[in-house]
């Protein structure tokens, strides 16, 4: 919520935010269900409905002075519990925390808004929360006026604004304050997509004038894209932290082992079957997640029940929408197989990975030498995450191997 803010005292200290062995516990109430239960109840049976949730145990760790540092995790892990300790809108059950400056709060932005007063008064009031007095926030009123795009709706109730309205004026306020430390949660939905670019480049300007940014989001490509540091939560544990893109790989890593994504689908005659699709790097197995520009081997082992000629050995990449993004086999390849018998592998080798980050699904298959007969088509059954690797290609599917190049001309222009 943006009316909470935490001043200490400032002192030298390497950490914006110190997270000493933090816990918090919610207690859970179950109701009876049944005429039976309610009328028989007991305290003990009230008492015994009770159900204790840690939504985060023994979390450590510091932020550092001027970095943009993003929390990460799946739904229930205790992202936005910790934020809310930081901001102090709620207290531990166990640990400490130490933040250093005044701290904006974008949780739930427009907290704090009365909906019978203006929003022209919302934003004192709102800067009052802050801490904020009149008249240092008269100076800014137009500016986040402006920046809230609402001058002709300034002078009307907030009850009446739409609900984007009503979080760009939150939004405006509370980046208008002069923060030390910001505490972002899945703020950058905030009205149209022009606002949202106006948005980020707030944040980009905070990270210019070295102000710390605490960010939870689900985007993952926006957390490499904006972070400097991150960690993965699960379960309210803290699972990994270091930079972002092997954050993120940790966290593609933890949920691989139960993708459900692709299609499953399956056909063929079955003469030859594609019995496992491993990814290699280094003649080392990797779990799926990879980095552009990595030297990467899809390796598929086949066997079958006699013998098979001139077989065609194939993979294919989509993207998790569905795009295909391209499909190789051995013939194209210019590999030719006269015959295969028992079991065995194929591989197919990508010097130079030049897929962009995001997720993707392997196929793998084995056909006749026409291309018409399937012996095995396993249809999107590997998934494959890739991370960022050095690339700040962030636009569509692929990285070309190309350069740029800049010739000045001093020949005259003709009018």
């Amino acid at each position: 919520m943006t009316g909470i803010v935490r001043y200490t005292r400032a002192v030298s200290a390497p950490a914006a935010v110190t997270i000493d062995r933090v816990s918090k516990r919610f207690t859970l109430a179950h109701r009876s269900i049944s005429l039976k239960e309610r009328a028989l109840g007991s305290l003990w049976r009230e008492r015994s409905r009770r159900e204790t949730l840690w939504a985060l145990r023994d979390v450590s760790l510091e932020v550092p002075r001027a970095s943009t540092f993003g929390f990460i995790g799946p739904n229930g892990s205790g992202k936005s519990t910790l934020l809310q300790i930081i901001a102090g809108i709620l207290e531990p059950d166990g640990g400490r925390t130490a933040v250093q400056g005044r701290v904006t709060s974008l949780l739930e932005l427009g907290a704090g808004f009365s909906p019978e007063l203006t929003g022209r008064e919302n934003i004192f009031l709102n800067a009052s929360l802050h801490g904020v007095s009149r008249e240092a926030i008269a100076p800014r009123f137009d500016e986040i006026v402006a920046f809230a795009e609402l001058e002709r709706f300034i002078d009307m109730p907030v009850r009446t604004y739409s609900s984007g309205m009503y979080v760009r004026l939150g939004f405006s306020v509370a980046v208008h304050l002069d923060p030390e430390v910001v505490l972002v949660d899945e703020a950058f939905a905030v009205g149209d997509e022009r606002f949202q670019r106006k948005c980020l480049h707030t944040i980009r300007d905070f990270q210019k004038r070295g102000i710390t940014l605490i960010i939870v989001s689900h985007d993952l490509l926006l957390i490499e894209q904006l972070c400097t540091h991150a960690a993965l939560l699960k379960d309210g544990a803290l699972v990994a932290t270091g930079k972002p893109a092997d954050v993120v790989g940790a966290y593609h890593a933890l949920n691989l082992g139960g993708d459900t994504g692709g299609t499953g689908q399956r056909w063929g005659t079955g003469q030859v079957k594609i019995t496992q699709l491993d990814l290699l790097q280094n003649q080392q197995v990797v779990k799926g997640v990879v980095r552009t520009r990595d030297p990467l081997t899809v390796r598929l082992y086949y066997e079958c029940t006699q013998p098979v000629d001139r077989p065609v050995f194939g993979v294919a990449i989509h993207r998790d929408d569905g795009l295909h993004v391209t499909g190789p086999n051995t013939q194209m390849g210019g590999l030719a197989i006269e015959r295969v018998s028992g079991s065995g592998f194929v591989d197919y080798t990508i010097e130079r990975l030049p897929l962009l980050p995001g997720r993707y699904y392997l196929s793998a298959a084995v056909y006749d030498h026409d291309l018409i007969t399937p012996y095995d088509h396993r249809d999107r059954f590997a998934p494959l995450v890739v991370i960022e690797g050095g690339t700040l290609e962030r636009f569509g599917v692929i990285e070309l191997p190309a350069r740029w190049s800049h010739v000045t001309s001093t020949a005259p222009v003709d009018s």
